[in-house]
């Protein structure tokens, strides 16, 4: 009979270990999770929150409920080792999809425990290996990745649940808080969008998507947008007119001049254009021109105005080119010419009060292409 309670108990506890039921969080602290992306790359935090409950002045400090320093009881050394687990029950667990850097110091893509030494004018930040612990029991220095410093920030308002926020998300970083009561603990972390961007471009057009003449545009249109990796751009809209798949059209001759005006090819440029403009329409004969005076070459965008005139004559595409092309080259009484021809073969009401307020303009000897 021992024999078997003793058995009995084996499998228990064996099965404890390996199943869990779906209950609620332990204590009435909610399970939360946040994620951003900033670029492409997800940044997550998973947590649990524990509330304020009628503590506040008692969540903060030696003697309250998180005390500074690693403090917390330690069931590895049997001392308040610990730092404080960042939330409640389980430890906080943040997420990298790619590399990053936090408050400026380099951490690999991947999951780990988010533990905070706790103090009045700073605070540690503990980025862990532990990602399976219930709280901060079995925290282990040499299973610290990264460990930075910040400065904790006092909240006007108390937040009553612990919450993360992205409290700021620009183009290549994001500052992630932890808040709870009156206080927040902000972080910044870095992404190397352009790179990262790339690295997920070349291995996208090494699929079949590399065989769909748009992707590979937007690929190249990434580029020039952000002045980078301009050469191996070029290529690529080569490869949207003769690779496999490829479509010679104006959009992909298109793109394929600007690939050379990025790279100050001007000559290949314009080479292109010339045999893009033998398919183009009224409006894309324009849209180009006007591009050439964003560009200062309002001699060249009127030799286009000019080939648009003879090849489709008196229609509005051809007219709102010319006007642009006078007013750059100072010549607002044609400008105006062009303007009110364009103005009475407007598609829509709307499109012709536009005109009347470019027509006033070009009245007061002011060029409507600034």
């Amino acid at each position: 009979m021992n024999k078997l309670c003793t058995l009995l108990i084996a499998f228990t506890v064996s099965g404890f270990a390996h199943a869990q039921l779906d209950l609620p969080p332990s204590a009435n602290n909610p399970r939360a999770t946040i994620t951003e992306e900033v670029g492409i790359t997800s940044i997550t935090i998973k947590y649990s929150r524990p509330d304020v409950n009628k503590r506040e002045g008692k969540i903060w400090g030696d003697g309250n409920l998180v005390t500074y320093g690693f403090s917390t009881s330690n069931f590895i050394t049997n001392q308040n080792t610990s730092p404080w687990r960042a939330g409640a029950n389980e430890c906080t667990v943040i997420s990298f999809e790619h590399d990053v850097k936090v408050e400026g110091q380099p951490l690999k893509a991947g999951n780990y425990g988010l533990f905070m030494a706790m103090g009045a004018d700073q605070v540690t930040l503990i980025f862990s290996k532990q990602t399976e612990a219930w709280g901060a029991f079995y925290y282990k220095p040499e299973d610290d990745v990264l460990r930075v410093n910040v400065k904790p920030v006092a909240l006007d308002k108390s937040v009553e649940y612990l919450k993360y926020e992205f409290i700021e998300h620009k183009e290549k970083y994001c500052v992630i808080a932890m808040q709870w009561e009156k206080l927040s603990v902000p972080f910044k972390v870095d992404v190397d969008v352009d790179n990262i961007v790339l690295a997920r471009l070349r291995e996208e057009l090494s699929t079949r998507k590399g065989f769909t003449p748009a992707l590979t545009l937007q690929a190249t249109q990434y580029c020039f947008t952000k002045n980078i990796n301009l050469e191996e751009a070029l290529q690529w809209s080569i490869w949207a007119i003769n690779g496999v798949g490829g479509q010679k059209t104006f959009i992909t001759l298109r793109n394929l001049a600007t690939a050379y005006e990025k790279l100050n090819r001007i000559p290949e440029a314009d080479s292109t254009m010339n045999e893009a403009l033998l398919i183009a329409t009224a409006n894309q004969y324009t849209a180009y021109g006007r591009q050439l005076i964003s560009q200062k070459r309002a001699d060249k965008a009127m030799e286009v105005f000019k080939a648009s005139e003879k090849r489709y004559g008196d229609v509005y595409g051809v007219n709102n080119g010319l006007m642009s092309g006078y007013s750059a080259k100072g010549d607002f009484k044609n400008a105006i010419k062009y303007a009110e021809k364009a103005m009475a073969q407007a598609p829509n009401d709307a499109t012709k009060k536009q005109f009347e307020g470019l027509i006033t303009k070009l009245k007061e000897g002011k060029d409507i292409n600034q």
